[in-house]
């Protein structure tokens, strides 16, 4: 194991940032902490690099013990790149200046800059200062300066929250070949679950402070622990409802359950992409039926709302994505199934 944390706790006054938490990272493996804005993520990367005193708990870093409740190895002192939010360029300093530093201790420092500035692709704006760098260069900047350390271990704190959507793309495929040409592990901590998906071999998602689920990128988005996970990956459509006879009734049909008691309380959780939809010629009065209030043209994909009634006649508003150009007209009449991997049912 490259890092290893237990029973983590951190607090700001009343506040419990961290709250027993713990895991481990392997080596060579990039990890993405996924969740959103106030779920603990950046206090958990600032602990790891040394930047914040531990309250409770200890970090162990390649087999070493670097921080608990009575020590903290200075960051500088652990083999640890963390490229900021805000980039934390030096202003007074160029480009190729920016990156030198980085490198300044290093035995073959003029080659290892060389292979650095190839790697992020700056070599067209090394005489340029920060401030006349747009985001994507700072950014490849930030990671040029990092990687440049030799880091054991990188950590990444919402490093693309601030690209246009295109650019974004570019810089994460650009990212994840990085990382994969070093002898280090990452850490990227996101609120974006696709970026999550992409970069990483695990993903651990928070909520208020805790774990709650770490696996691979497929466990996750196909085993999600409870509906706050489900719901990480896009809109979802949940139905509350309770178990009857090892079946539970929604607006979208009745479904068959397991491990779960008679009339225990539970959330349905149904993905838009679940919901296979048909055009039909004429209104129908079968279950399995909904009338469309609107299309949503996407790119790749549509988006549908429609109408469902449940058996006690009660109207619900239901969205289903379908991929490509499927767009039927305000009031039509579409029947409807499930694609069952993307239906969830959790205890409430």
């Amino acid at each position: 194991m490259i890092l290893d944390v237990r029973d983590l706790h951190h607090s700001f006054g009343e506040i419990n940032a961290i709250n027993k938490l713990s895991f481990s990272i392997k080596h060579n493996s990039i990890v993405s902490i996924l969740g959103p804005s106030g779920c603990g993520k950046t206090t958990l990367i600032r602990l790891i690099a040394g930047l914040e005193e531990i309250q409770k708990g200890q970090i162990s870093f390649e087999g070493k013990l670097v921080a608990n409740e009575k020590f903290n190895t200075p960051p500088e002192q652990r083999s640890i790149s963390y490229v900021f939010q805000d980039f934390a360029l030096f202003p007074h300093m160029n480009v190729k200046e920016n990156i030198s530093f980085a490198a300044s201790t290093k035995v073959n420092k003029k080659q290892l800059i060389e292979q650095v500035i190839q790697l992020a692709k700056v070599e067209n704006f090394l005489d340029k200062y920060p401030h006349a760098l747009s985001g994507g260069e700072q950014q490849r900047v930030a990671l040029a300066r990092s990687i440049a350390v030799q880091p054991r271990l990188l950590l990444l704190d919402e490093p693309f929250s601030d690209l246009d959507t295109n650019l974004k793309k570019e810089i994460i495929d650009d990212t994840l070949h990085l990382i994969n040409s070093l002898d280090s592990s990452a850490i990227v901590v996101t609120h974006n679950a696709e970026e999550a998906m992409f970069l990483s071999n695990v993903i651990i998602v928070m909520e208020k402070g805790r774990i709650v689920q770490i696996g691979k990128p497929r466990e996750i988005y196909f085993n999600p622990s409870n509906v706050y996970v489900a719901s990480l990956f896009g809109e979802v459509n949940i139905f509350k409802t309770k178990i009857l006879n090892n079946k539970c009734e929604t607006p979208l049909g009745i479904l068959d359950t397991k491990d779960f008691k008679d009339n225990q309380q539970v959330n349905v959780v149904v993905r838009p992409e679940a919901i296979k939809l048909n055009v039909e010629k004429s209104p129908l009065t079968s279950p399995n039926s909904g009338v469309v209030v609107d299309s949503k043209f996407l790119g790749n994909s549509a988006m549908i709302h429609m109408t469902v009634n449940d058996s006690n006649n009660k109207k619900h508003h239901i969205h289903s994505k379908l991929i490509g150009e499927f767009l039927p007209a305000p009031a039509s009449s579409v029947s409807f199934s499930l694609d069952l991997n993307h239906v969830f049912i959790f205890p409430r």
